[in-house]
């Protein structure tokens, strides 16, 4: 039983993920300038890829 409460919960929170990617998406388009979504978007690769090394501090970009 443990097993399938464990993958019942790591699908919902996949489900979850995608959700709040698809409402990240929405705002994006909704709120943010092409400039500010462009940063957004590589920042976002970075962090999923573990670049840490590759990110500037606000004031630099």
């Amino acid at each position: 039983m443990g097993v399938f409460l464990g993958e019942t919960v790591l699908e919902k929170v996949e489900e979850i993920g995608k959700k709040l990617d698809d409402l990240r998406d929405f705002l994006e388009d909704v709120f943010l300038t092409a400039e500010e979504s462009t940063l957004l978007k590589e920042t976002d690769d970075i962090v999923e890829n573990k670049r840490f090394s590759e990110l500037k501090p606000l004031n630099e970009v």
